[in-house]
């Protein structure tokens, strides 16, 4: 064999190299078994031998075919010594071929010898990849697992499904027997409910009164249209300061259709901003019910104006009646109205129920309880069929004849049960035994009416409206605020029912013990994550918040004046510089008499009476931009004698009394309780 036949078979080499050991051993163990062997195992083995031989030969004639190759240069030159070792080595790895050509590999002899050929495999280091990434969970963790937060209490631990703070699976303690001296100090706290928020009569005849005021105010631009109360002030529920709720409609149209109620909320807007005691005029055209909505400056309440919201109207007569039917009706309202104020979960505009829904929710109790204290007026019916009076595509009808109805109801003034047992059994009934995922609050029968028959199951408290059969009260809860109401009754019902012997100090009052909100709501706020943030109000985001538009435009109106009284400074500084000597001009007149002073008197501690325009001297420009006030001050400007610090209506030359002091020094100097109090008095 040449010595230059191995030539480019570097990675042969290597490989030799690796299994020289294995094929020393292998070779001596060869040589040991062929003396025992048989004569055929000796015929396969030359046949073999004969084989390698000539794959041997092959080699070395494409070796002696390379050699013949142009390189690129004639001249060979000589090895250097690493060469000379490579060629070294090539020659004792070519006898070593020549011994291992004679064994045959593909015969198996022992499992010592399998294992030593597969451990020493050659393995292509070209086809390993450089890096190597494993995606698996605990690569990506350190095996760390995520945390579980619950979304309705805000924990970590478990989910909401498993919140032991959802109240359908609080445990409720037993109550103690109701006493008869407690019975009768919750009936004091519910009647004192009524007498402390109930309208009087002279209140009463002040929204009749605005009633009539707008409704002849509006008929200068819209003739023919009437307005009509309901809602709280008509129902008998309503609070001293609620808002006034008021149905516009049109002579000649019963129903609103054809009329563009949108165009009509806008115009209607813009006839009320001409009336002097309305403020804050507000159209909501993008609401169900679009209203105005503005302010009565001199009753001070909050006025909607709706129109044809007829429906509504038949929804004040129904509860008009029910509340006429025992007193003991009104006194429960007023002390739910009262409860859900005070834990804050009355209002619908920032996601709670509204106070309408709870009325309903205290008028289906009376109607469940057993025996019932008011009727299911819109079950009774003297004809053999029920009539049926349609508004809005809705039968509207009840019974109305009050003074009729110990003829036609049976269980009329059966319920001798004291208003305080009522309002415990209100709240364990509600607490204990109704099922809110099963049932639906209905006042318009007395049969239980499932949430599945409604198709309401994902709703968390429903409540049906008596006449808008599509309408659920509760449709706009959220699961927190689910939760937060559910916990208000339940503690609500721990407070009520658990009989005291006397009231905590801490409480000045009986009022104060059960309504206190710290111990109804543990001291929680209501959730208002579905709020907007500026005016905590559901419906909208706070890019479309109202009230920010108001603000807007109030900031905006505000910047030309800001830069107007910049510029007015700036100009005022000028003159003064410039024309020093109108001061001495002034000086001249004031000696004589003949100059008023209109510039408030700066008090100084320790001196009762004013500064007179004689005493006064001048002081330098520096000192008067020293404090905020004077700066403030500067920003005001009379007219009619050219003076800062006043505005015309305070000016001694308009009223005709010298040594008047300007309204904002006033303000100033009643601040400074050091200072005495200034008196109006002429200069000497």
């Amino acid at each position: 064999i040449n010595e230059e036949s191995t030539e480019g078979t570097d990675e042969l080499d290597d490989s030799l190299f690796k299994l020289e050991p294995p094929t020393q051993e292998h070779i001596s163990e060869m040589d040991n078994s062929e003396e025992d062997e048989e004569e055929e195992t000796e015929e396969e083995d030359e046949e073999h031998s004969i084989k390698n031989q000539g794959q041997h030969e092959n080699i070395i004639n494409t070796e002696d075919e390379l050699d013949n190759t142009y390189t690129g240069s004639g001249v060979e030159e000589p090895l250097s010594e690493e060469e000379l070792l490579i060629d070294h080595g090539d020659i004792v790895l070519k006898k070593r071929i020549d011994e291992f050509s004679s064994v045959d590999l593909n015969k198996e002899d022992d499992p010592e010898k399998e294992v030593l050929t597969e451990s020493n495999k050659p393995v292509d280091q070209s086809n390993r990849p450089e890096f190597f990434y494993e995606f698996n969970k605990t690569a990506f963790t350190n095996g760390k697992t995520p945390t579980v937060v619950c979304s309705l209490c805000k924990r970590e631990g478990h989910l909401k499904r498993d919140c032991p703070e959802d109240f359908k699976k609080i445990e409720l303690d037993p109550l103690p027997p109701l006493t008869s001296k407690f019975s009768s100090i919750l009936d004091q706290v519910c009647i004192q409910c009524y007498k402390d928020f109930a309208p009087n009569v002279i209140e009463d005849q002040a929204r009749e009164y605005i009633r009539q005021n707008l409704e002849s105010f509006i008929r200068q631009e819209f003739p023919g249209t009437k307005l009509n109360l309901f809602g709280s002030s008509k129902n008998g529920f309503g609070f001293k300061q609620s808002d006034l709720d008021i149905c516009m409609t049109i002579d000649g149209l019963e129903t609103a259709e054809g009329l563009d109620c949108i165009r009509i909320i806008k115009e209607l807007a813009r006839v009320l901003k001409k009336h002097s005691g309305l403020r804050n005029i507000l159209p909501i055209t993008t609401a169900k019910v679009p209203i105005v909505k503005f302010f009565h400056v001199r009753s001070g309440l909050e006025v909607d104006i709706s129109l044809y919201n007829t429906l509504a109207l038949h929804n004040t007569r129904l509860l008009s009646c029910y509340a006429t039917i025992d007193p003991r009706v009104k006194y429960l309202c007023y002390t739910m109205k009262v409860f859900t104020k005070m834990c804050d979960i009355g209002d619908a505009s920032r996601g709670s129920l509204s106070s309408y829904a709870y009325t309903l929710m205290v008028l289906y109790f009376l109607q469940q309880r057993s025996p019932p204290v008011i009727p299911v007026l819109q079950e009774i019916c003297k004809e053999p069929k029920k009539p049926e009076i349609l508004v809005d595509g809705w039968n509207v009808y009840f019974f109305d004849r009050i003074n009729e109805l110990s003829d036609v109801w049976s269980d009329f003034g059966k319920n001798k049960e004291s208003i305080g047992e009522l309002w415990l059994g209100l709240l364990r009934f509600y607490t204990e035994e109704f099922d809110f995922k099963e049932h639906v609050i209905c006042i318009r029968r007395k049969s239980l009416l499932t949430t599945f028959k409604k198709q309401w199951t994902s709703k968390y408290i429903v409540i049906e409206d008596p006449f808008d059969l599509n309408h659920n009260l509760g449709a706009g809860l959220s699961r927190k605020m689910t939760n937060f109401i559910m916990k208000a009754f339940i503690n609500g019902r721990r407070v009520f029912g658990t009989p005291i012997r006397g009231f905590p100090k801490e409480y000045p009052s009986k009022m104060e013990y059960f309504f206190d909100p710290e111990v109804l709501t543990e001291g929680e706020l209501a959730p208002n994550d579905r709020c907007c943030r500026i005016c905590g109000k559901i419906g909208h985001f706070m890019k479309d918040c109202p009230m920010r538009r108001k603000l807007r435009r109030r900031h905006d109106s505000e910047d030309p004046k800001s830069q107007r009284y910049t510029e007015n400074k700036e100009k005022r500084s000028k003159d003064e510089q410039e024309t020093p000597i109108k001061a001495t001009e002034r000086e001249v007149l004031l000696k004589d008499g003949n100059l008023q002073i209109c510039t408030p008197n700066k008090n100084k501690s320790g001196r009762g009476g004013m500064e007179t325009g004689k005493e006064k001297s001048p002081k330098p420009m520096g000192e008067k931009w020293k404090r905020q006030e004077d700066r403030d001050l500067r920003e005001k400007r009379c007219f009619i004698c050219g003076r800062e610090g006043h505005i015309k209506k305070d000016c001694p030359q308009h009223k005709g009394a010298a040594g008047t002091i300007s309204t904002g020094r006033k303000k100033e100097t009643e601040r400074e309780t050091t200072f005495e109090s200034p008196v109006r008095q002429p200069f000497q």
